[in-house]
């Protein structure tokens, strides 16, 4: 029982300190430090925050959208339960990384000129497309 306390708390203080800097990662780019190491260090790791704030934007905004109808319960039972919300997060985790480095390296491939901000706009793709996923209507 105190090795899995101590490990939520663990677990609890690693998000405490990664969830932050995931959400203002995004600043970085526009700061567009000269020093190549930085640049290198922020291509990166920009995927893993975007991966972050796509996994808390997909989960928050359809938890919400069925808790505003009163039917967050009822729609976990009838879609699989808490273990498929967890699945559907994770794959919207991972496949937002893996996009997001598909994407980086497709915008530096096809547009070597363009501004280091710019990067931004393709390192958070999968946000977007996850943004106007939830807005068609599908939860």
């Amino acid at each position: 029982m105190i090795r899995l306390l101590r490990h939520l708390v663990g677990t609890l203080l690693l998000a405490l300190m990664l969830v932050p800097f995931a959400f203002f990662f995004p600043a970085l780019f526009l700061l567009a430090p000269k020093d190549p190491d930085a640049r290198v260090l922020i291509f990166f790791a920009a995927p893993l925050s975007a991966g972050v704030v796509t996994l808390i934007y997909s989960q928050w905004s359809s938890v919400h959208k069925w808790n505003r109808m009163g039917r967050l319960r009822q729609w976990r039972e009838d879609h699989g339960g808490m273990f498929q919300t967890v699945t559907r997060a994770c794959g919207w985790l991972f496949g937002s990384i893996f996009f997001s480095f598909i994407a980086e390296f497709a915008f530096v491939f096809f547009f070597r000129s363009a501004p280091f901000w710019s990067l931004a706009l393709a390192t958070y793709s999968p946000l977007f497309l996850c943004l106007l996923w939830r807005r068609t209507g599908h939860a």
